[in-house]
C-alpha cells in the first residue's frame, strides 16, 4: 500500500525562480514525514492532474491535500474540478491540511474567506505575507475536541505551526467542527460519516520542541488502516 500526497500549490509558486526552490524542498520534507508517520511510501500528485480515476487506479490507503501560497483568486475553478469530485467521493480517509481543509469544506458547499483586515493596534506577525490582513503565524496554541481521534493523546491545547490568513466561515451539514484558536473559530473538522477530516495549522511541519503534529499524523494514519480503501474504491 501507499499514501498520496496532493500538492495544491499554484504554477505561479512552482514555476516562480525564488518560490519554486524552497516550496519543491517542503515537499520532499513532507513526503518523508508522511511516509514516515504512515509505515508506508507516500507517492506526491499535483492538484490538478488528481481524479477519482486515477486515485482509484493507485488504489492508496490515504490521501492528504496538502497547503499552498497562491491566493485563491489565481485558480481556475476547472484545475480543481476533479479534485473537488475525489474529495466528494472520500474513496479513502482523507486529511487536508491548510488550503487542503478549506478546500474539503469548499468541495462540500461551504463558505471561505479571509480572517479580517487588522485593526488599529493589531500587530503583523509577517507583513510580507497578505500584508493588511489578520493571519496567523508561527507554532501556536489550539483548543481541540478531545472526541476526534486526530487529537488522542494530546493534551488539550496542543501546539502546531500555522501559517494562513484564508479560513472556513462555516461547514458543510455532514461535518463537525473539532478544534477552533482565538482568531479562527474552525481550526479542524470530521466528517460525520467516513474519516475525512481538515486541519487549518499544519501538522507536518512539526519540530522536536513542538511535536504534537507528528501524533496528529500517526493517529490519521493508524485510523486510515482501520478500513478497507479498496472496498470504498470498488463501490464508488
Amino acid at each position: 500500500m501507499t499514501v498520496v500526497y496532493i500538492d495544491t500549490e499554484h504554477d505561479l509558486i512552482l514555476e516562480h525562480p525564488e518560490h519554486g526552490p524552497p516550496h519543491r524542498a517542503r515537499i520532499e520534507t513532507t513526503r518523508d514525514r508522511l511516509a514516515a508517520a504512515a509505515g508506508q511510501p507516500c507517492l506526491v500528485r499535483h492538484f490538478v492532474t488528481v481524479s477519482p480515476a486515477q486515485i482509484e487506479q493507485i488504489a492508496p490507503s490515504a490521501l492528504v491535500i496538502g497547503g499552498n501560497l497562491t491566493d485563491w483568486s489565481g485558480y481556475d475553478s476547472a484545475d480543481l474540478a476533479g479534485l473537488f469530485a475525489t474529495i466528494r467521493a472520500a474513496p479513502v480517509p482523507i486529511l487536508g491540511i491548510c488550503a487542503g481543509h478549506q478546500l474539503i469544506g469548499q468541495a462540500h458547499g461551504a463558505v471561505w474567506g479571509p480572517l479580517g483586515t487588522l485593526q488599529p493596534g493589531e500587530i503583523d506577525p509577517d507583513p510580507a505575507f497578505a500584508p493588511g490582513q489578520r493571519k496567523e503565524c508561527g507554532f501556536l496554541p489550539v483548543e481541540i475536541d478531545p472526541r476526534c481521534p486526530l487529537f488522542h493523546g494530546l493534551p488539550p491545547r496542543p501546539t502546531f505551526f500555522q501559517f494562513h490568513y484564508w479560513q472556513l466561515d462555516d461547514i458543510p451539514a455532514e461535518f463537525v467542527i473539532r478544534a477552533h484558536s482565538p482568531w479562527s473559530t474552525i481550526q479542524a473538522i470530521e466528517r460525520r460519516d467516513w474519516p475525512v477530516f481538515g486541519v487549518q495549522f499544519h501538522p507536518e511541519r512539526y519540530e522536536s520542541a513542538y511535536p504534537d503534529g507528528a501524533t496528529v499524523l500517526r493517529n490519521f494514519f493508524a485510523l486510515s488502516q482501520v478500513y478497507l480503501p479498496a472496498t470504498r474504491l470498488s463501490s464508488g
